[in-house]
């Protein structure tokens, strides 16, 4: 279980309000996601669920003990903007995984990195986390930016591991320590 007791919602940045996300507000982003754009965020196999069992799978995850998942919101006019998710919490390493996702029409106004290091304060110095880690596709250049724009280190590749449209992609595993994050603060 995640001692989330530093992580009191919502999170208030310069220009946006981050908070724990909903069922409905992950319907909100997929409803803004077509579905090349989700088959090129994951390697993993996209199970279609629509209406009832999309909403019950969204209420599954969010209750999970070992996840915490965010919305993002701008302040200015209160729209949702995208999602931050801190996976598979590592009592014993105190690591886990991170994925996020802007939605495209906001994209390359740097929301992510302002949201992305509000979270890693407090995950890294309030809940003494000792690694964040990301996997991202080799052609995902925007996201491999980004996370290395954070000071992100590419730990290794899954080859062939990421098959979009056919091709068979690496797959980039990178992460950062808390001693890396906090010299950069």
């Amino acid at each position: 279980m995640i001692d989330n007791f530093h992580l009191k919602s919502p999170i208030i940045t310069e220009r946006l309000c981050i908070k724990k996300i909903t069922a409905d507000e992950l319907l909100l982003i997929k409803a803004e996601t077509n579905y090349d754009e989700t088959n090129k965020m994951t390697c993993r196999p996209i199970i279609e669920r629509k209406g009832n069992e999309l909403g019950e799978f969204y209420n599954q995850i969010i209750k999970k003990e070992n996840n915490l998942i965010f919305s993002i919101w701008r302040k200015q006019n209160e729209e949702l903007v995208g999602k931050v998710s801190f996976n598979d919490y590592n009592p014993r390493n105190r690591s886990m995984e991170l994925g996020y996702y802007m939605i495209p029409r906001f994209r390359k106004y740097g929301y992510m990195r302002e949201a992305l290091k509000s979270l890693f304060d407090i995950l890294f110095k309030k809940m003494e986390l000792n690694k964040i880690y990301a996997q991202t596709g080799s052609f995902n250049i925007e996201s491999i930016q980004l996370l290395e724009n954070m000071g992100f280190k590419k730990d290794g590749a899954l080859r062939n591991h990421h098959e979009l449209n056919d091709i068979f992609y690496d797959d980039y595993i990178y992460s950062i320590l808390n001693k890396e994050w906090n010299d950069r603060s």
